[in-house]
């Protein structure tokens, strides 16, 4: 018996057809598998990708190569901005930004992997230029996390300053903690030092709210505190670090110029550990009336924050952490208004930077979100939280995992 030639069979064609079909979603999932980055990856190289921005700068001569440069400078500080903007969340950018202009978008070329001008040319007066840029991600982050960005307002170190001022050689040192408050006169570099800590991330106390809970004991009457003083005094007034020192002004005589002068040092309260030292001079040119009564207080504070403010800050920037993503897991869901009502209380969280995907499968709901803060944070937030129609409890159950459970409310 001759067997049938399958060519021939009538459904032949069919099967020819569903095999081609196959084949070939067959390939098109392998290359969907392989030529593209799966979840995890692009999660990790989320700042990697290609960032397109503009810049633009007045045409004030008729040689635009001057233009040219700052519009180019312009486009990239834009593209940096653009990585801040997913990395910290809008509030931080906003109150930290002249810390962020001064020592990040200064030097956008610092962050620039490579660039690609796309566009570039002129237009009612003004040289535009657009790039595509890649960030090194890691560098950026290494610098956002040094300044303290990364830490939530509860993290911040609360700071106590002790440190005497004096504008005469000849006159007495002056200082704060003395008593009683009466006598309390003005302090132009206390004021300077306060403000300019404040923008750089530490969290200064006032002394006019310290002054009633100052300790009685007479060893902290006294002008100049040791480490040990000013740390066991900054502890009893709820601060983790001290800062310590003396500024003066020296008048201008014969032989020099007028000068505002000081060292200051910042301690640990809880060991009396020196973080940070820093002294530094600088010449007074009374220009005008607030230059004579400021004393060069101010740009002598100006001077001696930044080392200062680095040390002081890095016990805490060391276990700062960056935006993660992390899964916040629902159990107990009656319906998808119980996940909206979940979601509203996520939105104002301060720790959560972002909120990417929601998901229901029967009772069990999830959220895909972008954490900026800390993980315990997050499940306080709905640790016997009151939805009205619910309650909920929480627990962290892996790095990058917390579960919330939904309990009818009695």
């Amino acid at each position: 018996m001759v067997p049938p030639d399958r060519n021939n069979l009538p459904f032949a064609p069919v099967m020819k057809a569903l095999l081609s079909r196959v084949l070939w979603t067959v390939g098109i999932l392998c290359l969907l598998l392989f030529a593209f980055p799966r979840p995890g990856m692009a999660q990790a190289k989320e700042l990697d990708r290609p960032l397109v921005a503009s810049g633009i700068s007045a045409m004030l001569k008729a040689d635009s190569a001057d233009a040219r440069k700052l519009a180019l400078e312009e486009a990239l500080r834009t593209a940096v901005e653009q990585a801040l903007g997913w990395l910290l969340p809008p509030e931080r950018i906003v109150q930290f930004y002249p810390l962020l202009l001064n020592r990040i978008l200064t030097e956008p070329m610092g962050y620039v992997q490579d660039y690609q001008i796309v566009y570039e040319g002129v237009a009612f007066g003004f040289y535009r230029v657009t790039v595509q840029t890649t960030l090194y991600t890691e560098g950026l982050l290494r610098d956002l996390r040094r300044l303290g960005l990364f830490l939530s307002a509860s993290e911040r170190p609360r700071v106590t300053i002790f440190v005497a001022e004096r504008t005469d050689p000849d006159d007495s040192w002056h200082w704060w903690w003395q008593i009683p408050p009466s006598e309390q006169q003005e302090f132009s570099f206390l004021k300077a030092l306060m403000k300019l800590l404040s923008e750089r991330g530490l969290v200064p106390l006032d002394p006019a709210l310290l002054l009633e809970s100052m300790p009685e004991d007479l060893i902290y009457q006294e002008p100049l505190l040791d480490d040990t003083q000013g740390a066991a005094l900054a502890k009893a007034l709820g601060s983790q670090i001290a800062v310590l020192g003396q500024v003066g002004y020296r008048p201008a005589n014969a032989a020099a110029p007028a000068r505002a002068s000081g060292s200051l040092r910042a301690v640990k309260a809880d060991s009396g550990e020196i973080l940070a030292r820093v002294s530094a001079t600088v010449e007074v040119q009374p220009a005008n009336e607030l230059t004579i009564t400021d004393k060069g207080f101010t740009a002598l504070a100006e001077r001696l924050v930044p080392h200062l403010v680095d040390g002081a800050l890095a016990p805490f920037v060391a276990v700062s952490r960056v935006p993660q993503e992390i899964i916040l897991q629902v159990l107990g869901v009656r319906s998808y208004g119980d996940l909206i009502l979940i979601k509203e209380q996520l939105q104002r969280a301060p720790e959560v930077k972002e909120i990417r995907q929601i998901q229901l499968k029967a009772d069990l709901g999830f959220f895909t979100l972008v954490l900026a803060g800390n993980l315990d944070d997050l499940r306080r937030a709905f640790a016997n939280r009151d939805f009205g129609t619910f309650i909920t409890t929480a627990e962290s159950t892996g790095d990058n995992l917390v579960t919330v459970t939904i309990r009818r409310k009695r």
